[in-house]
């Protein structure tokens, strides 16, 4: 009797210890997700993947959606640890790891979800057809008046990438005559148009409407990196490659022109629960229709390639992601 009643009680501390560790990973999780302002593509974005995420987590699980801070301050947060998902160019994540670019310091506790949400955004080199330029590197000989945006962002560092790739610096447009000014986009854009600029260097998303409508007018043109540059500037700053600003995409652009660029993704803080980060990404990946029709931008999503380095800015995958990538055989 002794004996069975032993076996007993260890079998019911055995069933409560299982018991609990179930209760455990069926708790439900509070996320925050980092996005950008209201109304915006990656607001639209994050409530969409919100959404599905939360009806994917254990009941009672709640997903918040933070209009705030872009590009450049979501890999911040998530390292912190103040946004446990966030929205993020798969570059600047890149830049984020290691402490370069906009980054002070290397933010390693981010890692890659779900990579090449959107078509990628494109570093775009706008000129105006008057000025006679085909080539960046004509900038070291010709006065050429650039405009990009504001130091510190993302298309401003592209101009500086790209001037880099040819061996070049802001010094050397200005010792040639030329002048590089960093205003506010809807400036930049506008100064091109009014010919007090010459050349526009920035990162260009897909049929951006102030793009489009600049080009309406048929005074510009876009011009082409060549080969080595664009494997430059992919080697050290993670941007992918085989990229293009297509053929009709804006008025006037009538071939490919080639470049190199970087797309959406969703970055999560290393702590994440693996279990948390399988669940979210096999419930985006069985609704990607879902994620297709929610914005223009999102239409050739595809989450067999969502995995791939090149798409993540070569940030390591969460331990969960790459899971799930794994058991559907698309890595």
């Amino acid at each position: 009797m002794n004996i069975f009643k032993r076996t007993l009680a260890a079998a019911g501390a055995l069933i409560l210890a299982t018991t609990g560790a179930m209760a455990q990973e069926g708790e439900p999780v509070s996320l925050k997700f980092a996005s950008f302002n209201v109304g915006g593509s990656w607001y639209i974005y994050a409530t969409t993947l919100a959404d599905i995420a939360q009806k994917a987590l254990p009941e009672g699980s709640t997903v918040e959606v933070l209009p705030y801070q872009g590009g450049v301050g979501n890999p911040i947060l998530v390292n912190r640890g103040e946004a446990d998902l966030g929205l993020s160019f798969s570059a600047l994540s890149n830049w984020a790891r290691q402490g370069i670019v906009s980054f002070k310091e290397p933010h390693e506790d981010i890692r890659a979800l779900i990579g090449g949400l959107n078509v990628p955004h494109r570093l775009g080199i706008v000129v105006r057809k008057d000025a006679g330029i085909t080539s960046l590197d004509q900038v070291k000989d010709k006065a050429v008046r650039l405009v990009t945006v504001q130091r510190g962002g993302a298309g401003e560092a592209l101009a500086q990438m790209a001037l880099e790739s040819y061996g070049l610096t802001y010094d050397d447009v200005e010792k040639a005559g030329g002048r590089v000014t960093n205003i506010d986009l809807p400036v930049a854009i506008q100064q091109l148009r009014d010919g007090q600029a010459d050349m526009f260097i920035h990162n260009i998303g897909y049929r951006q409407p102030d793009v489009m409508e600049l080009a309406l007018g048929g005074d510009i043109t876009f011009i082409p990196l060549g080969e080595e540059q664009m494997k430059s500037i992919s080697e050290k700053y993670g941007l992918q490659t085989g990229l293009s600003v297509r053929a009709g995409e804006f008025e006037g652009v009538e071939e490919a022109v080639p470049s190199v660029g970087y797309p959406t993704g969703v970055i999560v803080n290393a702590n994440m629960s693996d279990d948390t980060a399988y669940s979210i990404v096999k419930a985006v990946c069985e609704n990607q229709e879902k994620v297709r029709e929610a914005h223009s931008s999102l239409a050739e999503f595809d989450c067999k390639t969502a995995g791939e380095p090149g798409r993540n800015g070569g940030v390591p995958l969460h331990p969960g992601a790459e899971r799930y990538y794994k058991e559907q055989g698309w890595m």
